[in-house]
């Protein structure tokens, strides 16, 4: 399982962006970076999420 730190930025005339700034295989040390990013964040217009994410499965030949 790999979490994802994800940033968004909120703009007044367009769409929000976001962008992964890091990744990780452990939930508490994810829940850890995301506090010290908004710790260190001081503009209010940037807020931080994580995302759970996991690889798509890939089916190599059919079952039938």
């Amino acid at each position: 399982m790999m979490y994802l730190i994800l940033k968004e930025i909120e703009y007044e005339n367009m769409d929000n962006t976001y962008r992964v700034v890091d990744q990780i295989n452990d939930l508490d040390k994810a829940n850890d970076m995301l506090q010290g990013y908004k710790l260190i964040e001081r503009d209010k217009t940037i807020s931080y999420s994580i995302l759970k994410y996991e690889k798509p499965l890939i089916l190599k030949k059919e079952v039938a």
